[in-house]
């Protein structure tokens, strides 16, 4: 699995208050500065594009909590086993207990 920016990552959770970004799909995840935009960030058969042309989620990241835009390739199921398989990844560990939503709508447990 790819998995770039989680350094980036965990030095903003360890500030009170932080937001970040992320692209992901069952390949990997980048995670990013809020500087930056999603469509610019691509890793491994991971790309996210506007109008859903691309193969991947786009994520707001701040503590505690992940809020993912939709996108219509990817149903709620299909979101949430994604998002198991990314954080079972040991160095994302931190993450397991995050809130997560889709839509704004929360997902069951990922």
């Amino acid at each position: 699995m790819y998995l770039t920016g989680v350094e980036f990552l965990k030095t903003l959770n360890e500030q009170a208050g932080f937001s970040a970004k992320m692209v992901f799909n069952e390949s990997g995840a980048l995670f990013f500065s809020v500087n930056l935009q999603h469509r610019d960030q691509k890793g491994p058969q991971i790309s996210y594009e506007g109008d859903y042309a691309g193969n991947a989620l786009a994520a707001m990241l701040a503590p505690g909590w992940i809020e993912i835009r939709y996108h219509k390739d990817f149903s709620d199921a299909r979101v949430t086993e994604v998002l198991r398989t990314i954080l079972a990844e040991p160095k994302l560990a931190f993450m397991r207990d995050w809130r997560v939503t889709y839509q704004g709508r929360r997902l069951g447990s990922v």
